[in-house]
């Protein structure tokens, strides 16, 4: 049964980010299409920046600001159970800022020119099944990625990501320029794969982001329902993936603590069935 729940538990966080993706890509292909712009390439590519550049901000300061702020909030929402010595985080600076956006303004350039873009239309299940072969995929990517530069002869390019232990959502974004081309490169392989259209590239890019923030922030809010990242950065090996799918498969998995709740129905589920009093009778 626990074998069940557990395969249950790593297929919700890909339904949850197809959905949610799918949902996204919805309004951003009715607002493109009701307005009167020319989606040329420079205009995708301002386009593709603005997302992940907006997106990436406003959530981490969300959930820094606002949620962290709340102590109800925080103590409900908080996963983490291997305990670590408090560190202050980087503050943001204009030049690191300034950097960070040519540096990304750059990358949509690249992987716009290079990706083949396709018109695949607004069909729902369409959409839906190019976001779940999307996750399901960059999820391997970065996997392989993730676990090659633990092993010592790419570990240097990762340890700035790693001076963190207690872990902020602005980590996410804190690595070398090195690991910035490799982890960019490998989570868009699936573009270069399958193609692109701008509405769902632009999705993809907002749902990315907000998983990977909270992934990072040692709270489960929506996308991830257990400390599973957190136990990445304080014990500085297995846990590669994305979410636990391909850990489990390759034996590198340090099995996480689940989030039951309401937004997290399969962990839910899994508290009231195994491990509620009447189940140990």
């Amino acid at each position: 049964m626990k074998k069940i729940f557990d395969f249950c538990f790593e297929v919700e966080f890909y339904l949850k980010i197809a959905i949610s993706c799918t949902i996204v890509q919805q309004g951003f292909y009715l607002l493109l299409h009701n307005i009167d712009i020319e989606l040329n390439f420079i205009t995708q590519v301002v386009l593709y920046w603005l997302v992940g550049s907006v997106s990436f901000y406003s959530i981490g300061l969300f959930i820094e600001k606002v949620i962290k702020n709340n102590d109800t909030w925080t103590e409900k929402l908080n996963v983490r159970v291997k305990k670590v010595k408090k560190q202050p985080f980087p503050s943001f600076t204009i030049k690191g800022i300034i950097i960070g956006e040519i540096r990304s303004f750059i990358a949509a350039l690249i992987i716009l020119y290079l990706a083949p873009e396709v018109n695949r239309g607004n069909g729902l299940l369409l959409n839906f099944g190019w976001f779940l072969m999307r996750i399901v995929l960059a999820d391997f990517c970065f996997y392989v990625c993730h676990f090659l530069l633990h092993k010592k002869f790419l570990q240097k390019i990762h340890l700035k990501h790693h001076e963190f232990a207690d872990s902020s959502s602005f980590v996410a974004g804190h690595k070398s320029l090195t690991e910035y081309i490799i982890v960019t490169i490998t989570d868009l392989l699936p573009i270069f794969i399958f193609g692109y259209d701008i509405t769902q590239l632009c999705a993809w890019t907002i749902i990315g982001n907000a998983y990977n923030l909270e992934g990072h922030s040692s709270l489960s809010i929506f996308f991830v329902p257990s400390d599973f990242h957190d136990l990445h950065h304080s014990c500085f090996k297995r846990n590669y993936g994305i979410q636990g799918f391909w850990d489990r498969l390759f034996n590198t998995l340090n099995s996480p603590t689940k989030k039951p709740g309401m937004m997290f129905p399969i962990a839910y589920l899994e508290h009231l069935i195994i491990k509620s009093p009447s189940s140990l009778d």
